[in-house]
């Protein structure tokens, strides 16, 4: 089974992506199941596992205090700006499983501090060994290499924020039911080292990322203050 395994849609601040869109990219591009890792979100995933005729697995992208950690098989939005530590801990309270996307990938805003990684890297399940939007290969060698010298199993997905972008990467693996399973099987599995998206996408993605950043940081300064007044 194909499974493009890290998937955003209009449910993350940076995204457009419709789920009646996304649905129909991951028909057409023949892929078995997605998971949807939406920014410090899950409604969408939620949604689109009513569904969807193929299995989602529902996630979200943490925006934890030591940058982006990912969730895998979670039921409920784990909110940012948590401690890395505690967010991993949110995340085994459901059940799911921690997930580290373009771990050591240099030019994508919001991953992982480094040498957080190497802290809690006894705390992780997997980690993603290939993005198609991180634009240096050679990072995406250095995960794998840090998987493999800590004994974890790597996934690949397409980081799709546009449709036409869902399946440039995908993991191959055998079916499974949960969690457990999952990990188990993604043991053996093949990742397929995709395309990579041309740069100009992921920088368009940072683009419409920026008015609502500024939008959340005047909030938080207007909640401090308020506060403060209290």
């Amino acid at each position: 089974m194909h499974f493009d395994l890290h998937i955003h849609t209009c449910y993350s601040y940076d995204c457009g992506l419709s789920l009646e869109h996304l649905a129909q990219a991951v028909i057409n591009s023949g892929l078995d199941g997605i998971a949807v890792l939406d920014h410090d979100e899950v409604e969408g995933a939620l949604r689109l596992r009513e569904h969807a005729p193929f299995q989602v697995i529902v996630g979200e992208e943490i925006g934890s205090l030591h940058g982006g950690i990912g969730a895998l098989f979670i039921e409920q939005r784990i909110p940012p700006h948590l401690a890395a530590e505690e967010t991993i801990g949110r995340i085994r309270e459901q059940g799911g499983l921690v997930f580290v996307p373009h771990p050591l990938s240099r030019a994508v805003p919001g991953r992982i501090q480094e040498d957080k990684l190497h802290e809690i890297i006894s705390q992780i399940d997997l980690l993603e060994g290939f993005n198609a939007r991180a634009p240096r290969p050679g990072d995406d060698q250095r995960a794998r290499e840090l998987a493999q010298q800590y004994g974890l199993p790597v996934a690949a997905g397409s980081d799709a924020h546009f449709a036409w972008e869902v399946g440039r990467a995908y993991t191959e693996m055998d079916a499974f039911t949960g969690p457990a399973e999952f990990l188990s099987n993604l043991q053996a599995a093949t990742i397929s080292y995709g395309r990579k998206t041309p740069i100009v996408f992921p920088l368009l993605t940072v683009t419409l990322m920026i008015p609502y950043l500024g939008l959340r940081r005047a909030l938080a300064r207007l909640a401090g203050i308020a506060t403060q007044q209290r």
